[in-house]
């Protein structure tokens, strides 16, 4: 009588057909669920740059802007562009700041959102939001990013209140 020592190749070879059409059909799945993770995490980190830049301006009684780092115009939109477009004296000519002050506005008052390379930007209504000396809102702001047909949109109130919604793109 002979002892079993093992698969036989045919057994192996099934078996590893098997772990491939599975392996198949589970790829474009996990593919989705890489890019919504994405998305959720930008999300999430939007809305806590949003939260911390509501508190600086707060605490440092002035107003604070954030922008996204891309706009759905604009795929390299920097802290100067963001300041440019929200803080007054950050462009006034009658008591021009020096180099060493805008930079420390830069610093202090203005907030950057880096959104992933594959979430797209779809707000048109505004490019940032702006918290004024008590941590509210100078107007009701939606920021909507998009990624594989999922979307997460992130209001942010007059009263400073943020939430977010999900939905397709």
């Amino acid at each position: 009588m002979r002892t079993n020592r093992g698969f036989t190749l045919i057994e192996l070879l099934v078996t590893i057909a098997v772990l491939v059409i599975i392996a198949t059909m589970a790829a474009p799945s996990f593919g989705n669920l890489v890019v919504r993770q994405k998305l959720n995490g930008n999300a999430r980190d939007f809305i806590t740059t949003l939260n911390q830049a509501k508190s600086q301006a707060a605490l440092l009684r002035t107003t604070v802007a954030v922008c996204p780092n891309k706009t759905n115009t604009d795929d390299n939109f920097t802290k100067d562009k963001c300041a440019t477009a929200f803080i007054s004296e950050y462009t006034a000519t009658s008591p021009s700041l020096t180099n060493t002050q805008k930079q420390s506005l830069l610093v202090d008052r203005v907030y950057l959102v880096e959104i992933d390379p594959k979430i797209a930007v779809q707000s048109t209504s505004s490019t940032g939001a702006l918290f004024n000396a008590t941590g509210s809102a100078n107007a009701q702001v939606s920021f909507n990013i998009c990624a594989s047909g999922n979307s997460r949109t992130i209001t942010v109130q007059r009263l400073g209140a943020i939430s977010q919604s999900s939905g397709t793109c």
